[in-house]
């Protein structure tokens, strides 16, 4: 059972630290108690301490930067428990609406372990508006795209048809 923790605002870790990492590649409109609604992006991050291993959940509001940690009321958990709490997170944020995907943040080149630390909105103090996540490791500067949010209307549903038509 995951309960919401108001004194968390971020999780600031370490590369080692991070057991694994899921990110929502959808931003459901969620209304969270004491926040503003809006679309949210969730990550599930699984955590390494001296203690054993903790589950997080953490909702970014991007419209406002607001956020909202849940913490699992089972901590310090055995690897065996750990695979099942994280079975647990998935199911919770989904049944939100929410589609998660493994960002593989284990299998990934230290530098861009590094990038994701410093960027993402769950591994930040105090998350701001500013700080919207991606949907990918990569920047948008890096793949040559540009971010569809910025386009007008038209443009994104002429974009549409074109990638349905070369199917």
């Amino acid at each position: 059972m995951f309960a919401i923790d108001e004194k968390i605002r971020g999780l600031p870790a370490s590369r080692e630290q991070v057991v694994a990492l899921y990110q929502s590649i959808n931003q459901p409109h969620l209304a969270i108690p004491g926040k503003q609604a809006g679309p949210a992006q969730a990550f599930i991050v699984g955590l390494r301490s001296a203690g054993g291993f903790g589950v997080f959940v953490y909702l970014f509001l991007m419209e406002v930067g607001d956020c909202a940690v849940y913490l699992s009321e089972n901590r310090n958990l055995t690897p065996e428990q750990y695979r099942d709490e994280e079975a647990e997170a998935i199911g919770f944020v989904e049944s939100m609406g929410f589609m998660v995907d493994n960002m593989n943040f284990r299998g990934l080149p230290p530098a861009q372990q590094d990038e994701m630390l410093r960027t993402l909105p769950v591994f930040q103090r105090e998350p701001g508006p500013a700080q919207a996540p991606r949907t990918g490791p990569r920047p948008i500067a890096q793949t040559g795209a540009r971010p569809i949010a910025q386009e007008k209307p038209q443009a994104t549903s002429a974009a549409l048809g074109r990638l349905f038509t070369s199917f």
